[in-house]
């Protein structure tokens, strides 16, 4: 009985998760406007890692319940596996162990690309947080708005859910970046 119980809270809490992100269909999208510039190590990072700023397919996807099942899975893992560390500088790396908010991002954005979600939906954006930090996260452009995965949570949340003021974000093709307002 014990085990039904912890299989059935298992199932709603995963639907939950999923009701969560999906109770808004039809939610608007950002608003993109104006070209940006993209963030100095952002720059530097995609002259050394040009495979790893590419688009590439759909930019955007299909909104599903297993879509949301991979970001949640995605972000859960990268939140877990890389620890988190300071940079002075805004060096942007892959494949480490340890990073602030750039990293979890770019590790992010490698995974779901890995996981068959096409390059172009799958975005690098930044914002700044309640305290005025600047900070990284990625955006997948769906069908019925934007999902952000996020180092400073588990869940993931609609753009509009997020309580960051959003300042720009890659473009398709992952080396034009826009602004958002």
């Amino acid at each position: 009985m014990g085990r039904r119980l912890v299989l059935l809270f298992a199932a709603l809490f995963s639907l939950g998760l999923t009701a969560s992100v999906s109770a808004d269909v039809g939610r608007a999208r950002m608003t993109l406007q104006g070209s940006a510039n993209a963030p100095l190590g952002y720059q530097v990072f995609c002259l050394s890692n040009p495979p790893h700023c590419r688009g590439g397919g759909a930019s955007e996807v299909r909104h599903t319940d297993q879509l949301v099942t991979l970001l949640q899975s995605i972000n859960s893992q990268v939140n877990r596996a890389i620890s988190p560390r300071s940079d002075r500088k805004d060096v942007w790396s892959v494949g480490v162990s340890q990073g602030d908010c750039e990293e979890y991002a770019l590790a992010k954005r490698l995974a779901l690309i890995r996981h068959g979600v096409a390059a172009s939906a799958v975005r690098i954006a930044m914002a700044k947080t309640g305290d005025g930090e600047w900070h990284a996260v990625v955006v997948v452009r769906t069908d019925v708005g934007d999902l952000v995965l996020d180092n400073l949570t588990s869940h993931i949340k609609n753009w509009d859910e997020t309580g960051l003021h959003w300042i720009a974000i890659a473009g398709a093709n992952g080396r034009n970046w826009q602004k958002i307002q």
